[in-house]
């Protein structure tokens, strides 16, 4: 059976939402005047406690480390600059990241908390609607994957099974034939349906003009603010030369030149551009920009969840048909011929 990513998508979705609500608990913390150490405590508090502590266990263990490094004065898992690797991220990366470049450019914490919230839940809802609208098409995927099985048992009861064909030079092309199609008829369609997930633990562009947006409330220019999201939130780090570019007075599309081969940057780039060459990259008009990002990207993942029905067919005619043939079919022939 093909291991869907539905279910894995539907844990993340999880696992980012009770990100979302610690992040709005302790951004309304400290803008009451709790300190950030103050703050996390009282969100573990408010969180159940899991029965066996591992890292990223829980919002609650999550949230007492955190409340013990900002007691010590040491940074989160992802804050320190660096990129964690692609096995590691998870949306508290994010929000270490985000919090880390919001104090290395003198922004308000509380502010960034809750504006990253709002991002981070509109890229949960983005993905709740990217998985509904893909589940027609996993559900079809998860019946074709049975269906050269289905031959096969079909042939046995007419009696060619398995052993059967195994007594037979035929037969032995017909088995390994079948398995190799069935195998490569599912890691196609697992490719497929895996196409179009994107992780919740990177920054998607909506997230890194957010973030920017509140750096540039705090009196970061618009090239600044990039630099800073682009050396903590983890996936960003392709926007540091763009950054840098900017900074030694490049002209915007030289700048991002070096990124146009990735659509979510290319599309970012051209967001941005008139923003910057007039000079109204402010954070309201930023985060204007966000909503109009996500909704491109939701009206993109739309589009795609109606093309997977379509570019499923390719696996099912070139492979899982052409396997229920040698595991069905041409075994049902060979059964009744051999009682003629």
């Amino acid at each position: 059976m093909i291991a869907l990513p539905g279910r894995a998508e539907e844990r993340a979705e999880e696992r980012a939402q009770e990100v979302v609500e610690a992040l709005r608990r302790w951004a309304g913390l400290t803008a009451a005047g709790m300190t950030p150490a103050e703050a996390w405590t009282a969100v573990a508090q408010a969180s159940s406690p899991c029965g066996r502590p591992t890292p990223g266990c829980c919002p609650r263990h999550e949230a007492l480390r955190r409340a013990a490094l900002a007691r010590w004065g040491g940074p989160g898992r992802g804050a320190e600059g660096g990129q964690p690797r692609p096995g590691e991220r998870s949306p508290w990366d994010l929000a270490d990241a985000a919090l880390a470049a919001a104090a290395r450019a003198g922004a308000s914490p509380s502010r960034t908390a809750a504006r990253l919230a709002d991002a981070l839940e509109a890229d949960v809802d983005a993905s709740r609607a990217r998985r509904t609208a893909a589940a027609g098409p996993r559900a079809t995927a998860r019946l074709l994957s049975w269906l050269p099985v289905g031959g096969l048992g079909l042939a046995w009861l007419l009696g060619m099974g398995p052993a059967d064909l195994l007594a037979t030079g035929f037969g032995w092309v017909l088995l390994v034939l079948g398995g190799v199609l069935t195998a490569a008829g599912r890691a196609w369609t697992r490719l497929a349906l895996r196409r179009g997930a994107r992780p919740l633990g990177e920054a998607s562009p909506g997230v890194v003009v957010d973030v920017a947006a509140v750096l540039l409330g705090a009196g970061r220019s618009l090239p600044a603010a990039l630099d800073d999201v682009s050396a903590h939130l983890p996936g960003a780090a392709d926007l540091r030369v763009v950054a840098v570019l900017l900074r030694w007075g490049a002209d915007w599309d030289e700048a991002w030149a070096p990124v146009t081969e990735e659509p979510r940057w290319a599309a970012l780039g051209e967001r941005l551009r008139p923003l910057h060459r007039t000079g109204m990259a402010g954070e309201a008009v930023l985060h204007q920009t966000a909503a109009a990002l996500r909704q491109e990207t939701r009206r993109a993942d739309e589009r795609g969840a109606e093309e997977l029905a379509v570019r499923l067919v390719v696996p099912l005619g070139l492979c899982q048909l052409p396997a229920f043939v040698c595991w069905g079919v041409a075994p049902m022939a060979l059964a009744l011929l051999g009682a003629r």
